[in-house]
């Protein structure tokens, strides 16, 4: 009976001594941070530059920091709307809530949490022709679904700390050269633009990257009826935008014959039509695929995102539309 007890007692040492080490080295790591102390931090130093270890975890650390501004207005979306800033809404509180939802389901998922506690005036919703193809949902719903549970985001870090031994990296989650600004927007290096501009704003980037589809799949329209519903019940206005192209990438959609099978959901996404569902549904649609800023190459990072420059000239289109005038009358000042 001693023996099993100095038995169980020398376990219990072991597991305490690992679970010290364990907890010593996540602690010299940096990898007990949470999201939300992360957007807390960004609070109490507005000039740091905040990402997270993982995309995955965006929402959680953006949800805090909305949490904390309760902006008048918010974007939601992909990597697209990334470099919209709080200064081009002034004089409304902006919060850029990018890099957080790439297909209609996450839109949902993402305007519910993102809303829960706050009611913004307006939700900008970013939406793309190739947001409707079947085939983008497969590749991104589940891969860059949102995860707001912090104990699975310390439960990821730990688990890629302990991999990297014996030589693990402290995670680099703050004060970095690329990431999300206070506004939420989202810091580029220069390197990474110049190399960008000289290499990926191509038509054969896009599609690429984008795919399509003969036609608009009823499926990926469903979750915007969910949006809509959601919406009114939290008495929060939404307008849906389409962000620019390069012009030589909106030029191949609508041009080129060979792509023509694909490149259906495209014209029905461009059409009239399209428009008038939105509509009907309460959610007006500004599309500035065919906006006029698609000319300068210096407005665009690569094929599919406009740089800040770009961004400012398009809210400048979005400023002067009705519906904007009308959620956002003070948007509608000369420039």
């Amino acid at each position: 009976m001693a023996a099993q007890r100095r038995y169980v007692a020398i376990v219990l040492a072991v597991v305490a001594l690992f679970g010290l080490s364990v907890a010593g080295l996540a602690y010299r790591f940096d990898a007990l941070t949470t999201p939300a102390q992360l957007a807390a931090r960004q609070s109490d130093d507005p000039d740091s530059i905040i990402l997270p270890a993982d995309l995955r975890y965006n929402a959680a650390f953006k949800r805090a920091r909305i949490a904390a501004l309760a902006p008048d207005v918010i974007i939601i979306g992909s990597s697209r709307a990334g470099t919209l800033r709080e200064a081009m809404f002034r004089p409304y509180r902006f919060y850029n809530a990018g890099f957080t939802a790439w297909t209609t389901q996450q839109l949902v998922d993402v305007f519910e949490h993102l809303t829960r506690g706050v009611r913004p005036r307006v939700v900008l919703v970013v939406l793309d022709y190739f947001m409707f193809t079947d085939a983008w949902d497969e590749a991104y719903g589940a891969q860059r679904a949102m995860v707001y549970d912090p104990t699975r985001y310390v439960s990821f870090k730990l688990a890629r700390l302990i991999r990297a031994l014996p030589a693990p990296a402290p995670f680099a989650e703050q004060r970095r050269p690329d990431g999300f600004r206070a506004d939420g927007s989202y810091l580029y290096p220069q390197d990474f633009i110049d190399t960008a501009r000289r290499t990926f704003q191509t038509a054969q980037r896009l599609v690429e990257s984008a795919p399509g589809a003969p036609r608009m799949s009823e499926r990926q329209k469903q979750p915007l009826r969910q949006l809509e519903a959601l919406a009114r019940d939290r008495n929060v206005r939404l307008i849906a935008v389409q962000l620019p192209y390069v012009r030589a990438a909106v030029d191949f959609l609508d041009h080129d014959e060979a792509y023509r099978p694909y490149s259906g959901v495209w014209r029905e996404f461009e059409s009239a039509e399209t428009a008038a569902w939105l509509h009907r549904l309460g959610i007006p649609f500004i599309d500035l695929a065919h906006a006029d800023i698609a000319d300068d190459p210096l407005d665009f990072i690569d094929a599919f995102h406009p740089s800040e420059a770009g961004m400012a000239k398009a809210l400048d289109r979005l400023a002067r539309h009705p519906d904007v005038q009308a959620a956002l009358p003070d948007l509608a000042r000369p420039r």
